[in-house]
């Protein structure tokens, strides 16, 4: 995994990406607190929540589109001295009038970031080659296990310390660091450059970018295994939302703990991660996708059962540290399988489109477990986030029987490579 590093961009385009993570999890958590202290309203802190999930729903499929045509890094590099600069106006806020001002600030933000994600994950291949996708892959996850679990502790101490000032000017601070990290990243040139675009009108300009935009789907549907493998985690994901809502009743009514056993799980998912992602490449090399996609499922959704229905806090911790191994597994097996299906010009587009998948169905989740919620039982709502989990793995096992990695993918025709490309604008 770590061998990446010696890749020279890679490990720059790393250094400023754990930075601004860290950076993301202070404010992460120190923004609802802030705005529950401003409001004294869970509402206004749940309307944050959907201000920042809209974008990946409304743009980040169509934001793949300019990602392809723009030069990645630049679009990183310019997205990362934006975010920098949005963050900023949330220091203007100081009672709860100008609240209003916080919810533009994580807007821009979130819409900012549909472009920065699929140009990040576009960019990988081209950087450390497919000889060194998977460790590239796994160190990424590593990096996010690794300040998923210290970055909430931190950003409470900080926020303790330095209030919401100090945690805001911190977050921008990195982002300022990975713009100028990015900026030292040498990319080699594109395989397919993106052609100077004539003047046209507006009409035709929203044409060629829905055309374009199409192309891309196209893609999506052509290739059986990029198809399963949005299927796959279509349906995981909507469990996972539903789990979401479910994660502090679960805590309250099944394991009869508090916000300490909370804690407890998400540490124990957090080192299940870390372990996950120094695992899965070794175990990539000798385990085929198919296999490791239906082994993480229905690890998964059993024990979302076993510890529904014969709750202890150390089997279930136990059981959610294994978890965390697999679906670190799964997430870093489906990535690499779509950056290497998907043809350089393309991957912008796809991972466009793949983050908007994830968002749809997780939001679908979150609508499902919400709505039921005052007339499901918590039991039945945990065994439906289980059962749809499960259910995922028998979608993984009828549709990624043909995945492959690395050198197997290499013996097939590149089947993401539309049959008719789309004509320079």
């Amino acid at each position: 995994m770590f061998t990446a590093l010696r890749k020279r961009n890679f490990a720059l385009l790393w250094l400023g990406q754990i930075v601004s993570l860290s950076g993301d999890w202070l404010v992460l958590l120190a923004l609802p607190f802030y705005i529950y202290q401003l409001t004294g309203s869970v509402l206004q802190t749940g309307i944050m929540y959907m201000i920042e999930m809209l974008p990946r729903i409304l743009l980040g499929s169509l934001a793949g589109v300019f990602v392809d045509r723009w030069d990645r890094r630049w679009t990183m590099i310019i997205a990362d001295l934006s975010r920098a600069a949005v963050l900023l106006l949330i220091l203007l806020v100081h009672t709860q009038n100008l609240i209003w001002v916080i919810y533009v600030a994580v807007a821009c933000q979130a819409i900012i970031s549909q472009f920065f994600t699929p140009a990040s994950m576009a960019l990988i291949p081209t950087l450390v080659g497919e000889k060194d996708l998977i460790g590239a892959n796994s160190l990424s996850s590593f990096s996010e296990a690794l300040t998923r679990l210290i970055g909430p502790p931190l950003g409470g101490i900080l926020y303790a310390w330095l209030s919401t000032t100090g945690v805001v000017v911190v977050d921008s601070a990195t982002y300022l660091f990975s713009a100028l990290m990015i900026s030292l990243v040498a990319v080699p040139a594109r395989t397919t450059v993106p052609q100077p675009q004539a003047v046209v009108s507006v009409g035709e300009a929203t044409k060629n970018v829905l055309r374009e935009w199409r192309s891309g789907l196209g893609i999506v549907k052509r290739d059986d295994v990029i198809l399963g493998v949005f299927l796959t985690m279509g349906v995981l994901m909507i469990g996972q939302g539903v789990l979401n809502v479910m994660l502090v009743p679960l805590t309250e009514k099944v394991l009869h703990g508090g916000s300490v056993t909370l804690g407890w799980i998400i540490t124990a998912q957090g080192v299940g991660s870390l372990l996950g992602a120094l695992l899965v490449g070794q175990v990539s090399k000798v385990v085929r996708p198919v296999v490791l996609a239906v082994l993480a499922l229905v690890a998964t959704g059993s024990a979302i059962l076993i510890i529904t229905h014969y709750p202890h806090l150390l089997i279930s911790l136990l059981l959610i540290g294994i978890v965390g191994v697999f679906i670190v597994g799964l997430m870093v097996t489906t990535q690499t399988l779509l950056q290497i299906r998907v043809e350089d010009s393309y991957r912008g587009r796809v991972f466009g489109a793949f983050e908007t998948l994830l968002s749809i169905a997780m939001f679908a989740g979150l609508i499902l477990a919400t709505g039921a919620g005052d007339r499901l039982s918590t039991v039945t709502l945990l065994d439906i986030s289980g059962i749809l989990t499960l259910l995922a793995g028998v979608v993984a096992l009828l549709t990624m029987s043909n995945a492959r990695l690395k050198d197997d993918a290499q013996e097939e025709p590149s089947p993401s490579t539309p049959a008719i490309e789309v004509a320079p604008d």
